[in-house]
């Protein structure tokens, strides 16, 4: 029989009688909480990862909770250990876990959020396979970021102004492109938190990653960087005045102007993709088809 293509797809399998006992510790691990269940289907590793996986979603694991040592998982699951290490090696390139190496207390793996490394590198992965065009990127982050920076405009405070102000000056000290799109990503993700959605800083940041190479050789391909690192510091440093004015309009109107004349002095004109109508504003890069009408287009 062929076996499912996707962990969560798969159906979970019947606990053994000869199930080992182990509990779950960590910073809020209770006694009570189950213990890991034999695999008794699919390859090895991918019923550990699923079983990690349920841990997290039925709120067993939360961030901040140690697994128990790999010798310890491989009895509780009554795998090898091999096949353990394989399963926490893929959990940690997605970003769910943290490997702590030594020994002691302190070592093992850690269930973690802090980042969104899991999330951007799966979207920079099928950015490449599927061959997304830079446009419909562009198109996806001007929506988020515009709303982003209306939210922004709407929630800001003193702190989070003087936040963003900081790192606009940490811009114009990165005078390294790949420390300056560092900062820029930064500046970014921060405007996404302010609005005060959860969701919108990991997509922001996810967006970013999935494109900062070829930002990142654009930049390094331009006759005058220094130049464009100057007009670009003044840019963030007008995009906090548009978000500190308080005028949410204004602020996503500063956020879309921006995005869309980077990406044309960047990467010039783009691909013939429809663009989102901006009527109350002369839409940038924008042409106008010839006689017999349709829709604008992104120059």
């Amino acid at each position: 029989m062929k076996r499912p293509t996707s962990l969560r797809a798969a159906r979970k399998p019947p606990l053994s009688k000869k199930a080992a006992s182990h509990r779950l510790t960590g910073s809020t691990a209770a006694a009570s909480k189950p213990a890991f269940k034999p695999v008794l289907h699919r390859r090895a590793f991918e019923d550990v990862i699923f079983q990690i996986e349920e841990a997290i979603l039925d709120g067993r694991l939360a961030v901040g909770d140690r697994l128990p040592p790999e010798r310890e998982l491989a009895e509780a699951f009554q795998v090898s250990r091999p096949s353990v290490r394989e399963a926490l090696r893929v959990l940690e390139a997605f970003g769910i876990l943290s490997a702590r190496r030594g020994a002691g207390s302190e070592s093992g793996s850690v269930v973690r959020g802090e980042n969104n490394q899991g999330l951007a590198n799966t979207l920079r992965l099928y950015v490449s396979l599927l061959r997304i065009p830079l446009l419909d990127l562009l198109e996806i982050r001007e929506a988020l970021e515009t709303w982003s920076f209306r939210g922004a405009a709407a929630r800001a405070t003193p702190d989070a102004l003087t936040r963003l102000g900081r790192l606009v000056d940490q811009m114009d000290a990165a005078l390294d492109p790949e420390v300056f799109l560092e900062r820029d990503t930064e500046f970014h993700v921060a405007i996404a938190k302010m609005s005060g959605n959860a969701v919108a800083p990991l997509f922001t940041e996810a967006l970013r990653e999935a494109i900062a190479r070829q930002i990142l050789d654009a930049f390094r391909k331009l006759d005058d960087w220094p130049a464009e690192h100057a007009w670009l510091v003044a840019e963030h440093r007008g995009l906090v005045a548009a978000i500190r004015s308080g005028v949410a309009e204004k602020a996503a109107g500063a956020a879309s102007d921006h995005i869309r004349d980077f990406y044309r002095r960047m990467f010039g004109p783009q691909p013939s993709v429809a663009a989102p109508a901006r009527p109350a504003r002369a839409s940038l890069g924008r042409r106008k088809r010839k006689a017999g009408g349709g829709n604008s287009r992104l120059a």
